[in-house]
């Protein structure tokens, strides 16, 4: 049997945790007109870029619009400059001349609106993002204000990382915090993570405090919402001096049983007997393939290393070291 020495956890600077990628911002896309869709230029978890065009409506309505709006605004125009004439050899009285003033103000509106709600027959992506989700088809008639896309923003992503009561107390947590991460089974590929905030409060959930840090750059174009992450995070020296891990051991995470209560166990192994026996211990954190627990241990004890979940009570076991 594999059995290993119990050491007093040190004041580690390395800590990691579970995060999650949370849901960052997205914003509904919709045409400012209504009509008949007769392109849809991007795909569902397309990315885009600021003034990419991503659909686009029938614009010959709005074509003839404007092309009406104008042929009015000139001539209100050309008629004014006319008027104008007469207005300085007093033919035209004032009254008469503002109310057509008026009125070629009014159709230049109207032009220029036409021309804007011609221009808005293209829906273009506001800023760099992905398409999250896609609401029109082809051929559809769509209303102004419905939302036809969801974009959301890629430039940044956001990663909760729930901390248990007993962690939390002690982690001193400001802008220095320094943590990264990287997806499960591929630590070779980290991303550095800045930190953004942290709850004072639990959440009503569990008792646990939130930490939220965010990934900057490329990477972030990589995780969608839901994502599990390996949240590595690293404390300064100063912050290490302030905790206190007196009490707290070091040992391999396999060496932790979890009985059908849900009660966690060391098996210790008794030299003089020759036999093992289940002590009771609560886990404060984990640390890379190592656990840190608490509980009626000592240092320099020794417990079973693996197969723990195989022991029973006083069970006889042979030490892979002892002598033949």
């Amino acid at each position: 049997m594999q059995l290993t020495r119990v050491e007093p956890a040190d004041a580690s600077a390395i800590r990691i945790f579970t995060g999650r990628v949370e849901q960052t911002s997205i914003s509904p896309l919709a045409f400012e007109v209504s009509g008949r869709v007769v392109q849809i230029a991007v795909l569902e978890g397309a990315s885009v870029k600021r003034g990419q065009l991503i659909a686009r409506i029938d614009e010959e309505p709005y074509k003839l619009q404007l092309q009406r709006a104008n042929a009015q605004y000139q001539q209100l125009s050309d008629n004014l400059k006319r008027q104008a004439v007469l207005r300085k050899d007093g033919i035209l009285s004032q009254a008469a001349y503002e109310q057509l003033s008026a009125s070629t103000d009014a159709a230049r509106a109207a032009r220029d609106l036409a021309s804007r709600d011609l221009r808005n027959t293209q829906l273009v992506a506001p800023f760099d993002g992905r398409i999250a989700r896609r609401n029109i088809e082809i051929q559809q008639v769509v209303q102004a204000g419905a939302p036809a896309f969801n974009l959301e923003n890629i430039g940044r992503a956001d990663v909760g990382v729930d901390l248990p009561q007993s962690i939390a107390e002690r982690l001193f947590v400001d802008k220095t915090l320094r943590a990264e991460a990287w997806l499960p089974g591929r630590p070779q590929n980290r991303f550095p993570l800045v930190f953004r905030e942290r709850t004072t409060q639990t959440s009503p959930t569990s008792a646990a405090y939130r930490l939220v840090f965010s990934i900057e750059g490329p990477q972030s174009a990589m995780l969608f919402p839901g994502m599990a992450l390996r949240v590595q995070i690293s404390e300064t020296a100063r912050q290490v001096a302030q905790n206190d891990n007196k009490g707290y051991f070091a040992i391999p995470i396999a060496a932790v049983s979890i009985g059908a209560d849900g009660q966690r166990s060391l098996w210790r192994y008794d030299a003089a007997s020759g036999r093992v026996h289940a002590v009771p211990v609560s886990v404060r954190e984990i640390r890379n393939d190592d656990v840190v627990v608490a509980g009626a241990v000592a240092a320099g004890d020794r417990v079973v290393a693996g197969g723990s979940q195989f022991m029973k009570e006083g069970m006889a076991v042979r030490p892979m070291d002892a002598p033949q």
